[in-house]
C-alpha cells in the first residue's frame, strides 16, 4: 500500500511539473500495456512487480493531466446540493444571531460549527496563528470527530451496530454538505467512511491502512489536492498520530500488574493520568508531523502549542455541542459565549507570553530533509520502546 501511494505520489507530481510530449489516450494506451503486461508475466513475481510499479506512476501521470482545469470529478447534482446547504446554512447562522450571539463570539461560533470564516478579522487570525490554535477556526477532522461522537453517544451502538454506523455515516455527510464540502472536512469524511467500512468488513484493521488507502482514494478523485496546504497537513498530522502515539502511549502508560492494590483511587487517579498522557502524546505527534509544514509554508512555530491544545480542544468541544443545542432551539447563549469569550481571552494570554512564535522558514528540500529525519528518529523510538517493552516483563 505504501508503495502504491508514493508511486502515485511521484506521478502526480511528474504530470504537473513535466511536459510530456503525450497525449492522455497514449497514457492510457501506455498504462494498460504495463499493465498487460504484468499479468502475462505474473509467474516472474519480482517482474510482475516491477511492471505494476511503473503503471502505478503512469496513472499518477495521467490522473493529473486528466485533471488539469478542474478542481476534481464531477459528481451528478452536486451544483444544486451545495446552493441549497448554502441556503440552510445562511439560515443557521441568522439563528445565532437571533439568539443574541454577536461580535467575535458570533463570527468564532459560525466558523468552528459552519465553516463562515468571513466575519473574522485580521487581528482575530493572527492570534489564534501565533499561539497555535488556528485548526480550531478552520473546520477539520477533529470537529468531524466531536459529531460522530455526540452521534455515536446518542444511537444504540451495541444493540444495532450496522443500523448505528449507517446512521453515524448519513449524519457525517450531512454536515459536509451542510458546510459546503469544505475539503479538509471531506477528507476526514472519506477517512471515517473508510475506517469505519473496513471495521464492519474486517475486526484486524490497520489505521496506517485505512490512511494509505484514505489518501489514494482521494488522490484519484482529486489529484490537485496534492498540492493543497490542508491536505498536506492533515495527513501529515494524522502519520505522525499513527506512527509515534502508540508507543509513546505505551511507554508513558506502562505499569506492572503487582506494582500497587487496586482501589477505586488507584484507578481514578491512572484514568486521569492515562487522559493527560494521551492529550500531551496525541498533541505533540500532531505537532511533529506538521512541523515542518509549517515552517515551509507559514515562516513560524508556535512555541506554546501544547498549552493551547489544552484549552481549545475542550473548548471546541464544548462549543460544537452548546452550538448544537442552540440551533435546536435549546437557549444555551449564555454559556456559549463565556467559553467563546473564555477562549479567545486565553489564546490572547498565550500570545503576549515572550517567545510564543519563533520565526523559522524552511526550503522545499530543507522539509523534506526534516521529514527524513523525523522518519528515522520515528524508527529509533519505536524500537527502543519495544526493547524498554521487553527489558520491564523480563524484570521480576
Amino acid at each position: 500500500m505504501r508503495s502504491a501511494l508514493i508511486m502515485i505520489i511521484l506521478g502526480i507530481v511528474a504530470g504537473k511539473y513535466m511536459e510530456l510530449p503525450v497525449s492522455n489516450i497514449q497514457i492510457v494506451y501506455l498504462l494498460l500495456s504495463l499493465l498487460f503486461l504484468a499479468a502475462l508475466l505474473r509467474r516472474w513475481e519480482r517482474v510482475a512487480s516491477a511492471f505494476v510499479i511503473v503503471a502505478l506512476f503512469v496513472l499518477g501521470v495521467f490522473l493529473m493531466k486528466s485533471s488539469e482545469g478542474s478542481s476534481g470529478r464531477y459528481v451528478p447534482y452536486i451544483d444544486k446540493v451545495t446552493v441549497k446547504m448554502g441556503e440552510i446554512r445562511k439560515d443557521l447562522a441568522a439563528r445565532y444571531a437571533e439568539y443574541g450571539l454577536e461580535g467575535e463570539t458570533y463570527d468564532i461560533v459560525a466558523a468552528m460549527t459552519l465553516g463562515e470564516k468571513k466575519g473574522i478579522d485580521r487581528e482575530t487570525r493572527k492570534v489564534f496563528s501565533t499561539s497555535g490554535g488556528a485548526h480550531i477556526l478552520a473546520l477539520s477532522g477533529m470537529h468531524l470527530s466531536i459529531l460522530f461522537m455526540l452521534v455515536s453517544f446518542l444511537l444504540p451502538t451495541r444493540r444495532f451496530p450496522k443500523l448505528s454506523v449507517a446512521a453515524e455515516m448519513i449524519a457525517v455527510w450531512a454536515f459536509v454538505m451542510l458546510v459546503g464540502f469544505h475539503p479538509s472536512v471531506t477528507r476526514a469524511a472519506v477517512m471515517l467512511t473508510v475506517y469505519c467500512v473496513a471495521r464492519m468488513m474486517s475486526r484486524n484493521t490497520k489505521s496506517m491502512d485505512v490512511l494509505l488507502f484514505s489518501a489514494m482514494l482521494l488522490l484519484v478523485i482529486s489529484p490537485q489536492w496534492l498540492f493543497d496546504v490542508g491536505f498536506q497537513m492533515s495527513f501529515a498530522a494524522m502519520t505522525g498520530i499513527l506512527m509515534l502515539y502508540g508507543p509513546i502511549y505505551r511507554f508513558l502508560t506502562y505499569r506492572r500488574e503487582d506494582d500497587l492494590p487496586p482501589s477505586i483511587l488507584v484507578i481514578f487517579f491512572r484514568a486521569c493520568y492515562n487522559c493527560v498522557v494521551g492529550m500531551v502524546v496525541i498533541s505533540i505527534t500532531a505537532q511533529l508531523g506538521v512541523a515542518p509544514l509549517v515552517a515551509h509554508y507559514f515562516g513560524n512555530f508556535p512555541t506554546y502549542f501544547l498549552l493551547t491544545n489544552f484549552i481549545v480542544t475542550p473548548a471546541a468541544f464544548l462549543i460544537i455541542i452548546l452550538a448544537a443545542g442552540l440551533l435546536v432551539g435549546i437557549p444555551l447563549q449564555a454559556p456559549l459565549s463565556a467559553v467563546v469569550q473564555k477562549m479567545s481571552a486565553s489564546l490572547q494570554w498565550i500570545t503576549n507570553l515572550p517567545y510564543s512564535s519563533l520565526e523559522i522558514r524552511l526550503s522545499a528540500w530543507q522539509t523534506v530533509l526534516m521529514y527524513v529525519i523525523i522518519i528515522a528518529v520515528c524508527r529509533l523510538v519505536a524500537l527502543c520502546v519495544r526493547k524498554t517493552d521487553r527489558f520491564l516483563r523480563m524484570m521480576p
